[in-house]
């Protein structure tokens, strides 16, 4: 899905949510994940995101651990 504004995300995000937001394929989207470049939370075999790291990943921030 995508959303017009960032205020209109959810506050935790699917990789799905994050690869259509960045118009680039699910597997994409999993290697940003599980590679470390976007934040996540694993919950058994999903993957959440959470909106302000999603946001601190489009402007460039570094990922903390």
């Amino acid at each position: 899905m995508t959303y017009a504004r960032f205020e209109d995300m959810p506050l935790v995000l699917s990789v799905e949510d994050i690869a259509d937001t960045l118009m680039i394929g699910r597997n994409k989207a999993y290697d940003l994940v599980k590679s470390g470049q976007v934040k996540a939370l694993r919950l058994g075999n999903h993957y959440r995101i959470p909106r302000d790291a999603f946001l601190k990943f489009l402007k460039g921030e570094s990922v903390s651990a």
